[in-house]
């Protein structure tokens, strides 16, 4: 059994950028919405942050940490504070605007997965949010056949068939993606007031869920 680790993947970002069609549109997106959540000496938090790039393009008077298990992280700076966390096990958040989860709940734990919202929801203040994206999985079948084979016919002007095929083998251990209504659901019991889809390509889907 091969684990996938993006430990391993030369230039990151570039290789995310490739993967995940109109991805810079997605980020530009998650920054214009955070503007309406700034709150001076407030924390934003990036879960599985990775090299840092989204908190590190952040001009926000509030205080950025970023949180990953992955030797891709970077130096800490004046304004952004990274820890190397594994985010299934206990850490830190509180007096909270916002928190990112960029693609990265489809790697934690399935039965981890309702611990971790509760966390973030009640490490945010009043009126924050959690921006999440994830890759789902669609509640047809044949609409879920449609995407996937569509996201591969994009994936195929930048990836060989054998390293599309390779890396989805490799993600099948550690990669468990939600359908679309239990990752709506699990925002909705945790008590988030407003749950919205702000933006889809595929099976990627970007959600704004406000406490």
């Amino acid at each position: 059994m091969k684990k996938f680790d993006f430990n391993t993947i030369e230039n990151f970002d570039e290789h995310i950028d490739k993967s995940i069609p109109n991805y810079n549109v997605l980020i530009d997106s998650i920054k214009s919405i955070s503007e309406y959540f700034y709150t001076k000496n407030a924390n934003i938090y990036d879960l599985g942050c990775s090299t840092g790039k989204l908190l590190k393009s952040l001009n926000t008077p509030c205080n950025k940490i970023g949180y990953d298990n992955s030797s891709l992280l970077p130096e800490n700076t004046s304004d952004c504070k990274f820890e190397n966390v594994d985010l299934n096990e206990d850490f830190d958040i509180d007096n909270a605007c916002l928190v990112y989860s960029i693609f990265t709940m489809q790697f934690i734990n399935p039965q981890k997965r309702e611990k971790l919202i509760n966390r973030i929801f009640d490490g945010l203040n009043k009126g924050g949010a959690l921006i999440i994206c994830e890759k789902v999985y669609q509640d047809s079948g044949k609409i879920q056949e449609i995407l996937t084979f569509s996201h591969y016919d994009y994936k195929i002007k930048n990836f060989s068939t054998k390293e599309i095929i390779s890396k989805e083998r490799d993600l099948r251990y550690i990669m468990k993606p939600s359908t679309t209504t239990e990752l709506n659901s699990l925002l909705n019991n945790v008590g988030f007031s407003h749950v919205t889809r702000f933006w889809q390509m595929f099976n990627f889907k970007g959600i704004i869920a406000i406490k």
